[in-house]
């Protein structure tokens, strides 16, 4: 799956992808997972400028992508079996961009 976060203010945020292994969208596509980096998209930017080496080995990675929302065509068995996703920074919350009403 070819996955992609855009958030701001994410521990797991690294070029545009996530970290974290496995990642849960619940039933309103809002992204559980994200961790609210200390010093937000500042230290987030410096963080990616200064262990660009040590974290790239991470993006080769799959993440698995758990999904609570049922009223969504991709979910199958709270697993997405989208060929890409887009994940972002909506107005109130980190959501998922990619989910299709049934």
């Amino acid at each position: 799956m070819d996955l992609k976060c855009t958030t701001s203010n994410c521990e797991y945020h690294f070029k545009n992808r996530c970290t974290a292994g496995c990642m849960k969208v619940n039933e309103k596509g809002v992204c559980q997972t994200k961790k609210k980096r200390a010093g937000g998209a500042y230290a987030q930017a410096i963080a990616e400028f200064e262990l660009a080496d040590e974290l790239s080995p991470l993006l080769d990675k799959e993440t698995e992508l758990k999904c609570s929302c049922n009223e969504c065509a991709y979910n199958d068995n709270d697993t997405c079996k989208s060929n890409s996703v887009l994940i972002g920074d909506g107005i109130v919350s980190t959501k998922c961009f990619t989910r299709r009403k049934n």
